[in-house]
């Protein structure tokens, strides 16, 4: 079969991408913390953990709330895995994570995060956030366009 015949699903076979460097038409990212955790290093650390790891506007907002502040974190790590590289060769304020005028939560990407989006051609990342009195999750969910080249 050419490239210009249209492939039917029953043609379709699983491929796995080990290639650091690609991604699949969409990946994903999940990330849990403990709020305690994130409110002890708080407390240790202050303004110097929140310079840190969170852009001047995530600080601003919800620095003195520690359940939003490790869903935020949460989000950085998912958004990390869902850029395959975990915490290496993303800085952690590239990845900011505000909310839109409804309250929807909206991944922002600077620099490194946005370099690397780019390479994997990544159009959109949606995040959804949520806590109980004790933990915090993020999800995340990169979507790119496929090409009739990647076929």
């Amino acid at each position: 079969m050419d490239s210009s015949t249209p492939r039917s699903d029953d043609d379709a076979e699983y491929v796995p991408i080990f290639d650091p460097e690609a991604a699949g038409p969409v990946e994903a990212g999940v990330d849990a913390i403990e709020i305690e955790r994130i409110k002890a290093t708080l407390d240790r650390f202050g303004e110097r953990f929140l310079r840190r790891v969170f852009t001047e506007r995530e600080a601003a907002r919800y620095g003195k709330r520690p359940a939003e502040l490790a869903a935020r974190f949460a989000a950085k790590e998912a958004v990390m895995k869902a850029l395959g590289t975990g915490v290496r060769g993303i800085r952690w304020r590239d990845i900011e994570v505000v909310s839109n005028r409804r309250g929807k939560p909206i991944v922002v990407l600077h620099e490194t995060a946005a370099r690397r989006a780019r390479l994997l051609g990544f159009r959109h990342i949606g995040i959804s956030l949520t806590h109980s009195r004790t933990d915090a999750i993020a999800m995340v969910v990169a979507t790119r366009l496929w090409t009739n080249d990647e076929e």
